[in-house]
């Protein structure tokens, strides 16, 4: 199975070496460093939280993104401990600056999944935009060869559940108070 998904994954990076290109790059490097550091979602969190009618919601948002960011970068990747694509093959020049730790899974990935399901649980319209942005981080990922594609794929599975989970216990937690 490991080599199945090796596989894929290589092939997914020469895919991306080879349409790189002088248009696509400048508009991924504004995706991907916009959501440096979780920037662009803690932003969005703090607005959630600061502006009383989100106030609720932000707190969803905001434990979604932390659960998800906390597993992903200080959790799985110290146990799985996979390189990056650019370390493991020579043939990869970087795009962008090399980011540090290990690959797995795209914390990147995984913090803006969480934070677009949980918007999208709360409010479908503006949470399909945020879904659609949240798959264009992950594509700049793999297209700045930073992430293998299962580690982006994988991050989005743990970035979603993480938001339905938070979403469900606090919806849960809504309507005991409630009764």
């Amino acid at each position: 199975m490991y080599d199945l998904i090796l596989k894929a994954d290589n092939a997914a990076a020469d895919f991306m070496l080879s349409i790189q290109n002088g248009i696509l790059t400048p508009l991924l490097k504004i995706v991907t460093y916009a959501t440096e550091k979780g920037i662009l979602w803690i932003a969005i969190g703090l607005f959630l939280l600061i502006y009383k009618p989100t106030r609720r919601f932000g707190v969803v948002y905001a434990v979604s993104l932390f659960f998800a960011f906390m597993l992903s970068e200080y959790a799985l990747k110290f146990i799985v401990c996979r390189d990056r694509p650019f370390i493991m093959r020579d043939d990869i020049k970087l795009l962008i600056s090399a980011p540090s730790g290990y690959s797995f899974p795209s914390s990147h990935t995984c913090s803006s999944f969480a934070c677009a399901v949980s918007i999208f649980l709360k409010k479908k319209n503006i949470g399909i935009a945020a879904l659609i942005f949240a798959f264009i981080v992950g594509f700049s990922r793999v297209y700045f060869t930073v992430h293998w594609l299962s580690d982006v794929i994988v991050g989005a599975v743990i970035g979603t559940l993480c938001a339905i989970l938070v979403y469900a216990i606090f919806e849960y937690a809504r309507k005991r108070k409630s009764s």
